[in-house]
């Protein structure tokens, strides 16, 4: 691993352990009890996908509105895969919405606490319909 990289992950996690410490509830009266929530709840969804919008960058699976993400935090990149039968991947600037259209998908993301739901990852199962 050359330097660079060493320094820039201990420069994130430096960052990211200094906002969770400056966002930690303080339950003494004079200070405001508001906080930052990260209540992010683990979901699976398995059904067959109905519409795909990589425009707005969302899928309607099973009557569920799933966003999908790309983004990128220093040199690292967060971006939901799509991943076929055979385990190739595939992320949205690439993917070819006519080969997933109708096809059943499991999906494994996170629920907000809004009730929007991010996929980290999507994959193409059978269907077992013949």
């Amino acid at each position: 691993m050359n330097n660079t990289n060493v320094f820039t992950k201990t420069l994130f996690l430096l960052i990211v352990t200094g906002l969770c410490v400056f966002f930690y509830p303080d339950n003494t009266d004079a200070i405001s009890t508001r906080s930052m929530g990260f209540d992010m709840k683990p979901v699976e969804i398995k059904a067959d996908i109905s519409e795909i919008n990589l425009r707005e960058a969302y899928l309607i699976v099973g009557e569920n509105k799933i966003f999908l993400i790309e983004f990128k935090v220093g040199s690292e990149q967060y971006r939901t895969a799509f991943v076929n039968q055979r385990g190739n991947t595939s992320y949205i600037n690439s993917l070819r919405p006519s080969l997933w259209l109708g096809k059943t998908v499991l999906v494994r993301g996170f629920k907000l606490p809004n009730g929007d739901i991010i996929a980290g990852a999507i994959k193409k199962i059978p269907s077992g319909r013949r």
